[in-house]
């Protein structure tokens, strides 16, 4: 259920609700602002993911999206080879345009190196090879990159933590030497108390480019979502009976004609987030 209810990328998202939309506009103002580490921060169903996947295909430049659901590790070579494993299209368009020009060098040898090959280079060499990416968006006036990594770590209990705050720490240190490349990551409030506790200097520079999405919707998003599903008064009151919801949730009744059961809503109207 909970895969079911996170869009699929690709497709065409509206973000309902005016608390989400200002969340965007925010995040989109950082990036334009040459913000390069941002982080989306939220408990589980605020709609971390969503707002992550309503990036793509939002004015100049290249959003690359990656979903760390099903993969093993959590260190730089994961992060870093999933990003170009999942965007490998993206990628291939670049090589295709990098190819019609003149160039030399290191370039040229990843304009020519195949899909196979772009990886393993990702996976041996994440950093030198995130480079070449950002060199060539530069030089083909695509820039910026903006690489979406999305849940990174689903709770600060997971033992690959310290390799998933390694990964983001090696993206701060490096920010120079990829200027056009935006890295915009989804945490739990958990995993940025973790970060807050062993990491200071990441923390202090994850809290200026953060954005933290409410835990349940408002009344505004409420009404906007209802009307959208167009929902009359008799149900819009059911569903304000119930009490807080995330915004989850509240897709999850609308999608499911209010079956709170498979929505994680008790009939006492507690809500389980998990």
């Amino acid at each position: 259920m909970q895969r079911f209810l996170v869009p699929n990328r690709g497709s065409s998202i509206r973000l309902l609700g005016p608390s989400w939309r200002a969340a965007r506009e925010k995040l989109l103002g950082m990036v334009h602002e040459d913000y390069q580490l941002m982080a989306i921060i939220g408990r589980a169903g605020t709609g971390k993911t969503t707002l992550l996947l309503s990036l793509e295909g939002i004015g100049d430049g290249i959003f690359m999206y990656a979903d760390m659901t099903e993969v093993r590790d959590r260190d730089l070579s994961a992060i870093v080879s999933t990003v170009f494993a999942d965007n490998i299209r993206e990628v291939r368009e670049i090589q295709e345009k990098l190819k019609r020009m003149s160039i030399k060098g290191l370039l040229r040898a990843f304009a020519k190196a195949g899909p196979d090959e772009v990886v393993e280079s990702a996976k041996l060499k994440p950093m030198e090879t995130l480079k070449l990416l950002n060199d060539a968006v530069e030089l083909l006036g695509m820039a910026p990159l903006v690489i979406g990594i999305d849940e990174g770590l689903l709770s600060q209990d997971d033992p690959r933590s310290m390799d998933f705050i390694n990964a983001i720490h090696a993206f701060r240190n490096n920010m120079q030497a990829i200027p056009s490349t935006k890295i915009i990551i989804t945490l739990l409030p958990d995993v940025v108390n973790l970060i807050s506790k062993i990491d200071t200097p990441l923390f202090d520079i994850l809290r200026l480019g953060a954005i933290t999405l409410p835990d349940y919707v408002t009344p505004e998003d409420l009404k906007e979502v209802a009307q959208e599903y167009g929902l009359g008064k008799t149900e819009l009151s059911k569903i304000e009976a119930l009490g807080p919801l995330t915004m989850r949730q509240l897709i999850c009744l609308m999608n499911t004609k209010m079956d709170i059961i498979k929505c994680g809503i008790d009939t006492a109207g507690e809500i389980s987030i998990e």
